[in-house]
């Protein structure tokens, strides 16, 4: 069972997913995590930290919406044979991440018109061309945006080597995601969604789950 774990930068997913993970366990299931991107996995997950660093060497893609969610599925259909096999091993695998991101950032970067066509070519080319498998769940973590912003600002604040990298420092992109997060949610975007809250989020995904 695949749950995603969706939200603009800051929300507090990793947080989500760590007391998810605990309650999921706390029932006698097994429960393990996976994240995107995988930033430390060359050579297409640091390409995506340049990316999103800025490197120059890399600015014709960043500009393009369709060129960055493309090397952002390759990166997931790289993970593909280490997906499966903690899909395999666990009752509940946990990603930080996933379909749901891609379709919501790179919807954020274009014109209004363009979105509809955009978000059916994402599910196309990760769910069908790439093979990638459906969630099972799409947890929404909503919250505000600037709650949101300053935890990603306090964030960057402890870790010096990590900084706020170009999505993240982009305060209209942030709002605008946040609104088409809620869409796919509110119409059921290629697989089910729950929108939680920092509070109840664990308590109502496994609910949703088990109940």
């Amino acid at each position: 069972m695949i749950v995603a774990i969706e939200g603009v930068d800051g929300a507090g997913k990793n947080t989500l997913t760590s007391r998810l993970v605990e309650a999921v366990t706390a029932t006698g299931r097994t429960a393990g995590t996976f994240a995107f991107p995988r930033y430390a996995a060359g050579p297409l997950g640091t390409a995506v930290r340049a990316m999103l660093d800025g490197d120059e060497r890399l600015a014709g893609l960043a500009g393009s919406a369709r060129a960055t969610a493309l090397l952002f599925a390759l990166d997931r259909a790289n993970a593909l044979p280490e997906l499966a096999r903690c899909v395999a091993a666990y009752d509940v695998l946990i990603v930080d991440r996933y379909l749901g991101s891609n379709a919501a950032y790179g919807a954020a970067r274009l014109p209004a018109p363009e979105r509809a066509e955009f978000l059916d070519w994402i599910a196309e080319l990760e769910l069908t061309r790439l093979g990638l498998p459906r969630p099972d769940l799409q947890v929404l973590l909503d919250v505000p945006v600037e709650t949101a912003r300053a935890g990603a600002r306090a964030r960057a604040a402890e870790d010096t080597a990590r900084a706020l990298d170009t999505f993240e420092s982009d305060a209209g992109l942030q709002a605008r995601c946040a609104e088409i997060y809620l869409s796919l949610a509110a119409d059921g975007w290629v697989a089910p969604w729950l929108v939680v809250d920092r509070e109840s989020g664990a308590p109502k995904i496994l609910s949703a789950l088990f109940d």
